[in-house]
């Protein structure tokens, strides 16, 4: 699992980092009308981080970081993560995945996130929970699915906090390059779980029974990147 976090340092992308609070603070806003999960809530997402992506375009840190990425190899660990701010309320980097790797189920506890594609191609595989469950002593999760999504370049995926909130990554191509902006209405971020498949559910089809394991002390086991 990677564990390389690249953080840009504030002063230099203090153009970036205003923009991305601004793009939150205008989701924030609008969330009595967007908590809903709708799908013109989805569209309203969708369009708000395509338009954060061309301005942050426009910057020149984040340009260098962009090209500072597309000219590395991927990363051995599979996946690595580069903050542009992380704020408690507000999360946003870039996510780097190597061709064909897989970022394990996780969650974003009362979190909004979105993520774009910059470059690539990603398959998104999204859950709710609907029940704890207790199996072989450990911690379980029943998971029901809610969507499957292949994302081309400019393409977004969304997890409101009450629906599809938990979601795993596989890299399609030979490599990929995505946008991640959490967004945390409620306040700051809560610890997340990381969820590693059972079983399929012997009486829901296309339900899952997966271990979840607070990222805690899946840091202090193998390592993990802060967020993704």
């Amino acid at each position: 699992m990677a564990t390389h976090d690249d953080t840009l340092q504030q002063p230099r992308l203090s153009k970036a980092q205003e923009r991305i609070e601004r793009y939150a603070f205008d989701l924030l806003r609008q969330w009595p009308t967007l908590s809903d999960g709708s799908a013109g809530s989805r569209r309203t997402v969708a369009e708000s981080v395509r338009e954060l992506r061309r301005y942050l375009a426009r910057t020149a840190v984040f340009r260098h970081l962009l090209k500072t990425l597309r000219a590395a190899p991927p990363p051995v660990e599979g996946w690595s993560w580069h903050t542009l701010l992380d704020d408690g309320q507000i999360t946003a980097g870039l996510l780097h995945m190597a061709g064909d790797a897989t970022m394990p189920y996780h969650d974003h506890p009362g979190a909004l996130d979105a993520l774009l594609v910059i470059d690539g191609e990603v398959e998104v595989r999204s859950y709710s929970p609907t029940e704890q469950v207790v199996a072989l002593s450990q911690r379980a999760a029943h998971l029901r699915p809610v969507d499957l999504q292949r994302l081309a370049e400019d393409q977004v995926d969304i997890a409101f906090p009450e629906h599809g909130n938990i979601h795993g990554l596989r890299c399609l191509g030979e490599r990929a390059i995505l946008l991640d902006v959490q967004v945390h209405p409620a306040g700051n971020a809560r610890e997340r779980r990381w969820y590693f498949p059972l079983g399929a559910s012997s009486q829901d089809p296309g339900h899952i029974i997966a271990a979840a394991v607070p990222e805690s002390l899946l840091r202090s086991a193998v390592g993990c990147p802060a967020t993704d």
